[in-house]
């Protein structure tokens, strides 16, 4: 039912709460496990002349990098339960990144966890979960934060 799998993670441990969900599901369907994390854009003031373009651009491939690590530290683990697991990572907008990526990858199903932000912060800045789900074509399963 789904071939691939989408694990969206952000370095935290709150989106990592979706991981047993996706990884369970990977196992019941066979599906391969994208795990996935966006890399959001060094801030545009630094752009505007506090740094070069050069530095800035390293500076965000060495962040890649890093996202590239810690993704690999759950890999091997979830490899362990015979699941065929992938990872990447991208520098952008994360919900538009996340949408893109699924139509780039042919991806089935999006499993994510919420940030757990209600009332105005989560007016003013928005909800990565909320854009995606309005934004994606395929099913997305949210898990809900707990705290922890």
């Amino acid at each position: 039912m789904y071939k691939r799998i989408l694990l969206t993670l952000d370095g935290s441990e709150t989106s990592q709460q979706a991981m047993p969900v996706a990884v369970e599901l990977a196992k019941r369907f066979g599906s391969e496990l994208y795990l996935f994390r966006v890399i959001f854009p060094l801030a545009k003031s630094y752009r505007s002349g506090l740094a070069s373009v050069s530095a800035i651009q390293k500076a965000e491939e060495q962040l890649r990098m890093l996202a590239y690590d810690y993704l690999d530290t759950f890999k091997e683990d979830i490899k362990k339960d015979g699941i065929n697991t992938i990872v990447d990572s991208v520098i952008g907008v994360p919900y538009k990144e996340i949408i893109q990526y699924t139509e780039r990858q042919a991806i089935d199903l999006i499993v994510m966890c919420t940030r757990g932000e209600s009332g105005i912060s989560r007016w003013l800045l928005g909800s990565t979960t909320d854009h995606v789900i309005r934004g994606s074509r395929i099913p997305v399963i949210v898990i809900p934060a707990k705290e922890n």
